[in-house]
């Protein structure tokens, strides 16, 4: 049994030596060079693919994202945060009607708003205004985006109201989140661009 290990020795010690029958240092670390250079190479390969991945993640997908919001049918300016083509928002929130000047009268509603390149906008909408349901009410008005980057919207519905907001779009003008400002009010809501 011995002899038979002693013969496999003897085999793998006569593969990795030169003619006198001696192990070349060369050669064993020219073997461990080559797998260690080997196996960097293809650890530097892997990384150089990471940064690839995170690169394209990070410029590639939200220029995609964006070229995605807009399908060419772009209502704005272009830049980023103005209010440009279709929303549909709720609101909710109180104020105070010329017909009830003493008190508050709730109110929540549901629309959908278009804003136009010329900066005009329109929509129509269903409300409850202190448990009264109005429904196919449409509006019309107009928006300039100011310099802190808040847009001021005029909007006068079809039952004769002029209504004054405030609004604030996220950087990619997909969502925006407004405020009525005419004294008396209290009213706000968010609009999403459709998709």
């Amino acid at each position: 049994m011995q002899h038979a290990v002693h013969n496999c020795a003897t085999i793998r010690v006569a593969e990795k030596t030169d003619v006198s029958g001696r192990v070349t240092a060369d050669s064993i670390k020219h073997e461990l060079y080559a797998k260690k250079q080997s196996s960097l190479w293809r650890l530097t390969i892997f990384g150089f693919c990471k940064v690839c991945a995170l690169v394209a993640a990070t410029f590639i997908l939200p220029a995609l994202a964006y070229a995605d919001n807009n399908r060419g049918d772009d209502q704005g300016d272009g830049r980023p945060g103005v209010p440009n083509g279709t929303y549909v928002l709720t609101d909710s929130g109180y104020f105070v009607p010329p017909s009830v000047p003493s008190g508050q009268v709730p109110e929540a509603g549901a629309a959908r708003l278009t804003y136009f390149a010329n900066g005009t906008l329109s929509g129509v909408g269903s409300f409850s205004i202190g448990g009264q349901v109005f429904s196919g009410i449409t509006s019309a008005g107009t928006f300039t985006v100011n310099a802190d980057g808040s847009v001021s919207e005029t909007i006068t519905t079809s039952l004769g109201n002029v209504l004054h907001f405030t609004a604030y779009p996220t950087p990619d003008g997909n969502t925006i989140a407004f405020v009525q400002t005419d004294a008396g009010s209290i009213h706000n809501g968010v609009a999403t661009r459709g998709r």
